[in-house]
Parts: C-alpha cells; sequence; structure tokens
C-alpha cells in the first residue's frame, strides 16, 4: 500500500518552497560585518626583515624587504632654542612594484615655542607622503599626533595615521608587537589594520626592524608595503631625542 503524504503536510511543503524561490539570494555580509580572526596578527602575516643593499649613490642606500626593493635618502634637522624648539624631517624613497616604480616624497615634523617655561605655541607632529610614478592617483598618506589611553602613552609616544591607496582607506597607530614593554620615550611600532582588523605591522622594537605584510597573494600586500615602508622612512623626532 502507498504511503499517501498528508494534504496539510503536502501544503506546507508546497508553501516552503514558493518562499525559498520569492527569497531573494542572500548577499555575502560587507567586510565590517564579518567575524574578525581569532588568530593574532603576527599569526596570519609574513614576517620579513629589512635589510640593506647597495643603492643608486652612496648618499642614497637600497633597501630590500621581501620582494619589495628600492632606494631611500632621508634628512632631518634640530633647532633647540631659549625660547624655541623644532624638529623636522623629510624623506624621499621608492618601492619596485609589480606595475611599476612608486615614488614617496614625505615630510613633517613638530615644534613649540615657551618663554619662561611657559609655552605659547604649540605645532603637534605631522608627517604627510605623496606618492608618484606608479602609485594609484589617489595614493596618499598622513600621520599625526594620536592621544591613545594613559597606559599607552607611558609605554610609547602616541601616532595614528591612514593611507589612501586605489580607493581603500587603511589605518595605522603606534603599537608595541614585541620586545621589552616599555621604549622609553621611543615609538616601538605600528599595526595597520583595514576595516578594524589588524593586517599588517611593523616592528622597531628590535635589533633588525621586522615587517609583517599579508600573505602573497592578498590585494593588501603592496598597499601595506608601501605604508609600513613610509612610516619606517619617518626618522621621528621622539627616536631621535628620546626621553
Amino acid at each position: 500500500m502507498r504511503n499517501v503524504l498528508p494534504a496539510t503536510a503536502l501544503a506546507a511543503a508546497l508553501a516552503l518552497s514558493a518562499d525559498a524561490l520569492a527569497r531573494p539570494p542572500q548577499q555575502p555580509s560587507p567586510p565590517e560585518a564579518r567575524a574578525a580572526p581569532t588568530a593574532p596578527m603576527t599569526e596570519r602575516t609574513e614576517q620579513l626583515d629589512y635589510r640593506s643593499r647597495r643603492g643608486p649613490s652612496l648618499f642614497r642606500p637600497g633597501y630590500e624587504v621581501g620582494e619589495f626593493t628600492g632606494s631611500t635618502a632621508m634628512r632631518s634637522s634640530s633647532t633647540r632654542l631659549p625660547w624655541q624648539s623644532r624638529d623636522m624631517a623629510t624623506a624621499e624613497f621608492s618601492i619596485n612594484l609589480p606595475g611599476g616604480e612608486v615614488t614617496a616624497n614625505c615630510g613633517g615634523g613638530q615644534s613649540h615655542r615657551e618663554i619662561l617655561g611657559i609655552t605659547f605655541d604649540r605645532e603637534p607632529i605631522s608627517y604627510d607622503c605623496e606618492y608618484g610614478g606608479a602609485a594609484p592617483a589617489d595614493a596618499g598618506m598622513g600621520l599625526a599626533l594620536s592621544r591613545g589611553s594613559f597606559l599607552r602613552r607611558l609605554q610609547q609616544p602616541q601616532r595614528a595615521g591612514t593611507l589612501t591607496w586605489n580607493g581603500v582607506t587603511l589605518r595605522a597607530e603606534t603599537h608595541r608587537i614585541g620586545g621589552l614593554p616599555f621604549g622609553g620615550g621611543q615609538v616601538m611600532g605600528y599595526v595597520v589594520t583595514r576595516d578594524g582588523v589588524e593586517i599588517g605591522g611593523l616592528d622597531i622594537n628590535r635589533m633588525r626592524p621586522a615587517f609583517y605584510l599579508p600573505p602573497q597573494g592578498s590585494p593588501d600586500r603592496e598597499a601595506v608595503a608601501v605604508f609600513l615602508l613610509s612610516l619606517y622612512f619617518f626618522q621621528d623626532p621622539a627616536n631621535r631625542n628620546p626621553r
């Protein structure tokens, strides 16, 4: 004897099928709505050491960070007067990418004026980079003073910045990645995020600086490399004049 599907069950099945057909296909969640990775950034990225190499001239040495190579020229100046303190830094560097050579021109610093120990005019630290060559038209970077928490300010000077690259905005802030827990007034490193997720970092709190880049094949790898190199070539006054 054949099993006959009850009329109520058949009607329910047909209703579910019609609902499934009418429902629009589910769209993937936007990046900011996805669950953040649980593994630490250092385990999800590739660690690469900064290495020096021969450059075009004695005053423009070369460098190598994994597959990224180029040359750089950095300059800094400090002014110390009874009524004024001023620290400035500039950097020009190139980086060879698969799409061609990118050039960077960066500069900035900080200053303040005081009389009898009273500060009358202060320009907080700021640092900006312009990119040319094979860089996208919207490329640009800015770094500025960040307040940070009380404990973070005790640990190291606070900085925060952004890089725009091919319509994507990456963010960076000072962050200890390894080494001693306190920097003695010096910047110890940076972490780069996209949509709130850590995707790269720079550790200068060690004998040989370490760059943490997204894995090979990641669409963010080149942008993170440019961002971290721009931060590394900045001769931060805190690292030149630590407390």
